[in-house]
């Protein structure tokens, strides 16, 4: 088997946060389109957007189960989330991408918010027929907690360390990390990212509740210390995905252990 890529499908990408429930049909579909010829094999993971993130927030969900309210967030977000994931392979599937929904929640389980167990079984099935298989950041089961938010962040990042994948890649909806000029103040796309460096966080949307793009570092650090390489890119732009996946010269963001 070809070396494997972990592609991180941000929320504000495939959604329109702005609009609850509005999905970027034209944008999976387009990705689905760039993806579906390359012969090398692919898990995708996308986020919940606008239709996971506002329920789970308002419902405070990753708190776990304290209360009927927290149980009644914990059942309509999983619903909303397999709607979402069924919408998100329905798309892809329509552009030519041979792919197969499984959600994080029917796999994984985890342990005061971090994975402690997951079945790779259906994973490794759907890449040895040659099938992408699309998990996404969900509700799960938490052995300590009761349940919680899994974000889609931490799952890409951990499938990537687990199954060796040569690269992680997290699609988003700008060109990568913006960072601040010490000497001159001049705001721009930091060409790698390292620990320490402070993000100037433009635009974050207050629904997110995993963390944004602080969360995304945070997690590709886990990934690049095992040796994965991490980049941020903007999946808007067209062919910038593809070629990314296929190592070509791209505007993005790598992040890099000094």
């Amino acid at each position: 088997m070809k070396k494997l890529v972990v592609v991180k499908l941000g929320g504000s990408l495939i959604t329109d946060k702005s609009k609850p429930y509005t999905l970027r049909r034209n944008v999976l579909e387009r990705i689905g389109r760039e993806l579906s010829d390359l012969d090398r094999p692919i898990i995708l993971v996308h986020g919940g957007g606008s239709y996971a993130h506002p329920v789970a927030k308002q419902y405070r969900v990753y708190e776990g189960n304290i209360t009927p309210e927290h149980m009644k967030g914990f059942i309509e977000t999983s619903k909303i989330v397999r709607r979402l994931n069924l919408e998100v392979v329905e798309a892809l599937s329509s552009s030519g991408l041979k792919c197969i929904g499984i959600p994080a929640s029917t796999i994984m389980i985890t342990k005061d918010k971090r994975i402690e167990t997951c079945n790779l079984d259906s994973i490794l099935m759907a890449l040895n027929s040659n099938i992408v298989p699309v998990t996404c950041g969900d509700v799960v089961f938490d052995r300590k907690l009761g349940f919680t938010v899994l974000s889609g962040d931490t799952i890409s990042s951990y499938l990537s360390i687990r199954l060796k994948a040569e690269k992680l890649i997290y699609a988003i909806d700008v060109d990568g990390v913006y960072v601040r000029d010490r000497q001159t103040g001049e705001v721009k796309i930091a060409e790698y990212f390292t620990p320490g460096m402070w993000v100037e966080n433009l635009g974050a949307a207050n629904e997110d509740v995993t963390g944004g793009i602080v969360g995304k570092i945070e997690e590709g650090f886990q990934a690049a210390e095992r040796g994965v390489e991490v980049i941020l890119v903007n999946g808007l732009i067209e062919e910038r995905l593809r070629t990314a996946v296929l190592g070509g010269e791209v505007l993005c963001t790598k992040l890099k252990i000094s």
